[in-house]
């Protein structure tokens, strides 16, 4: 039997004792973590678990919580927290991590109105290490990282200043290895944010070279939560849209201007609202594809900008227009500053775009510095422009668009950044309808446009000395309305003007040459050309259905409208005899062409639609055919106690409000348009197939033409047809 010797014993006892201390050290740890962190840090820890692995040299944590400073929340916590460490390097001085994987990472960083929620964690200034040993140290210092892992990480960002909160889940980083003495270093992150916005982050690291390359990709990456950072430059209530990006950047190490980038970035149905709450500025994409840009030597390349759908909302209001409004905040910056800069990075700084389009744009304007607003479209915008930069002598625009509906405009031109004389245009505006302009007619004149034609080309040809300018206008069937009750301002003998300018064609035709030196103070070509324009539109045009009507011996004011009643959907014999009477015409002048424009109120209509669907409603209920006529419909609803009892009984009634606002309400706003559409459309086919199937008038010698029925004057209130008529 082998004695154990003193020795022995205490060996051996050394050995258990430190075998039940490496046993029971990571519960310690924890244990003493737990108990003591708020004295380390001031703050408190949790940890559920932690295990330490001595064959590998590795620590396993799970359960991890730090704790906010009042530890009314976590400020950072994790599931689980695995490190294994390669000790043998630490022979040749360096140190080596083989694998560091990091599960359920969730961090919450609150910004205050001067610091973070950590500040308290961060080192006192008089702390700090000393940065010159440090660079002394730095050339010897080796280390290496291999297989790093965050796996379903979060970060929770509030700015409490600006009310603004950004959530970045499902962060997925895979980094391979990170080296100090390695030549490469390669990295993968990728993330979420908000509800469907991903991010990837791709970087290598030549530390040969010192030089990094990130490639950054964003996918539907929300653009709301910036909002609040917009409040120095824009006064805004709403920023929506969804940002596509696939971007590289390529920099240097040691210059931070010394940074490359290009790409792709796509910003998709953005909108942006006022502080009222009104939509300014809209998009269903917009397109910005980087040739190159250099920071350092301020050198920015944009090879395309395409915009899609593009709408702006334009506001004129009595005191400002809703641009000086929305960018108030910037206007009122120091100008001088930037002024200063930009003069001193005129000589270094270069930019070029080689090409910008826009497709499908829109500009709806709204004029409210008038006696009645003025409500107007342009739709369908497409624009081309070339090589855009500084030293571009002739930048080329290629430009298309419809005017409210239902003109046309287009035309092409150039211009220099370079000379800002330097100016080019030809252009054309086809068949713009002056009826909408009445707003403005009558603040000036007190009359509203009734009907009326524009056509207009025009020529400029503009540099630094010389401005030649051709304009040739021509107004067809202009006719002004009775005088209104605005002020009148303008006094001019509008009829005697216009008798003396009217042509045997009744068109108006003006060829206005403009010429004149751009650089002289008082210059102001658009005045001049405007001016005169006004001039013409100021002035009544005799109609020309005095002669239509002798040819058939007829009384002119019969064959100017066919008057209908509201609700009418079929032609009476009055109605067909003035139809006659002009393809009586046609066959005597079959050159002339008629057009057809259905005026009606709407709110009238819609109210005598309203009753009549919910008198036919009431009918139907009790088996009854309605014979109630038209004209006596509002009569017969206010007077009826049965059918006051049926509408008070509907969903969506009043008893406070009247029969026929009731009935507004029972059928509702939706099928109200769609009854009225289709009464409209009714009324332009039955007067169509009358002329075409009954008097056999050609289809080219009439048209049913489109009516901009929000911006009729109160005479046009009434039911007709406006006839116009102009050569095939």
């Amino acid at each position: 039997m082998m004695k154990l010797t003193k020795g022995k014993i205490i060996l051996s006892s050394i050995v258990v004792v430190l075998f039940f201390i490496f046993l029971m050290l990571s519960t310690i740890v924890k244990y003493w973590i737990n108990d003591n962190s708020e004295e380390l840090i001031g703050r408190k820890i949790e940890i559920a678990e932690l295990h330490f692995n001595y064959a590998k040299l590795a620590a396993r944590v799970k359960g991890f919580s730090l704790y906010e400073l009042d530890q009314s929340a976590k400020f950072i916590s994790f599931d689980e927290l695995y490190v294994n460490i390669n000790p043998w390097k630490l022979f040749s001085g360096e140190y080596s991590v083989s694998e560091i994987y990091l599960d359920g990472l969730n961090v919450t960083v609150v910004k205050n109105l001067d610091s973070f929620n950590f500040s308290d964690l961060l080192v006192e200034e008089s702390e700090a290490i000393d940065s010159t040993n440090l660079n002394e140290e730095k050339q010897t210092v080796k280390f290496e990282i291999r297989d790093i892992k965050i796996k379903d990480g979060s970060v929770n960002y509030l700015d409490q200043e600006n009310n603004n909160k950004i959530d970045l889940k499902d962060i997925n980083i895979e980094l391979p290895v990170i080296a100090w003495n390695n030549e490469k270093s390669e990295m993968g992150v990728n993330f979420s944010i908000g509800k469907n916005g991903e991010v990837s982050i791709d970087a290598d690291v030549d530390h040969f070279l010192e030089r990094y390359t990130i490639k950054l990709g964003a996918k539907s990456l929300d653009i709301s939560p910036f909002m609040p950072y917009l409040k120095d430059y824009m006064l805004v209530s709403n920023l929506e849209g969804y940002l596509d990006t696939k971007l590289t950047v390529n920099g240097s190490m040691n210059d931070f201007l010394d940074v490359f980038v290009l790409g792709n970035s796509t910003l998709n149905n953005f909108s942006v609202s006022d502080a009222g709450g009104s939509p300014f500025l809209a998009a269903k994409s917009a397109k910005v594809n980087l040739d190159s840009i250099h920071v350092g030597s301020s050198y920015y390349k944009i090879r395309a900008i395409e915009m899609d759908s593009l709408v702006l909302y334009a506001s004129l209001y009595p005191k400002k227009s809703n641009f000086e409004t929305i960018f108030q905040p910037y206007l009122l910056a120091d100008s001088i500053a930037s002024a200063t800069i930009a003069e001193e990075e005129s000589d270094s700084l270069f930019y070029q775009i080689d090409t910008l389009s826009l497709r499908r744009g829109v500009v709806r304007f709204v004029d409210y510095t008038l006696n009645r607003k003025f409500v107007y479209d342009l739709n369908n915008i497409d624009v081309d422009m070339g090589t855009i930069n500084a030293e571009a002598l002739k930048i080329p625009v290629v430009y298309s668009l419809n005017l409210n509906d239902g003109g046309k405009s287009a035309g092409l031109a150039s211009f220099s950044i370079k000379d800002v004389y330097e100016f080019h245009l030809k252009g054309d505006v086809e068949r713009l309808d002056l009826m909408s302009f009445s707003p403005y007619t009558e603040f000036y004149i007190a009359r509203p446009i009734i009907q009326g034609e524009f056509n207009y080309t025009c020529s400029i040809n503009m540099s630094a000395n010389a401005l030649t300018n051709q304009n040739q206008l021509k107004i067809s069937e202009f006719e002004f309305g009775e005088k209104t009750k605005d002020p009148n301002p303008i006094k001019a003998p509008v009829r005697l003007a216009l008798y003396l300018l009217k042509d045997k064609n009744d068109l108006i035709k003006f060829d206005l040459p403009v010429s004149g030196n751009p650089k002289e103070p008082e210059f102001r070509v658009g005045k001049i050309i405007w001016k005169t324009l006004m001039n013409f539109l100021v002035k009544t045009a005799a109609q020309p259905f005095g002669v239509l009507g002798n040819l058939v011996g007829s009384n002119p004011e019969s064959i100017e409208k066919v008057p209908f009643h509201f609700l009418q959907d079929s032609l009476d014999l009055s109605q067909m005899k003035t139809l006659q009477n002009i393809a009586d015409i046609l066959v005597k002048k079959p050159d002339l062409k008629f057009s057809f424009s259905q005026e009606t109120d709407i709110e009238n209509e819609k109210i005598l639609l309203a009753v009549r669907e919910c008198a036919n409603r009431f009918f139907q209920s009790n088996a009854m055919e309605n014979k109630i006529e038209d004209d006596q419909l509002l009569t017969w609803a206010d007077s009826s106690f049965e059918f006051r009892t049926y509408i008070f009984s509907q969903i969506n009634s009043n008893i406070d409000k009247s029969v026929s606002d009731n009935c507004m309400a029972v059928v509702g706003a939706q099928e109200l348009s769609l009854l009225f559409n289709n009464l409209y459309e009714k009324r332009n086919s039955m007067l169509s197939n009358y002329l075409t199937d009954s008097l056999l008038v050609k289809s080219e010698s009439f048209e049913m033409r489109k009516v901009d029925l929000r911006n009729l004057s109160e005479e046009q209130y009434t039911p007709k047809f406006r006839i116009e008529v102009s050569l095939r």
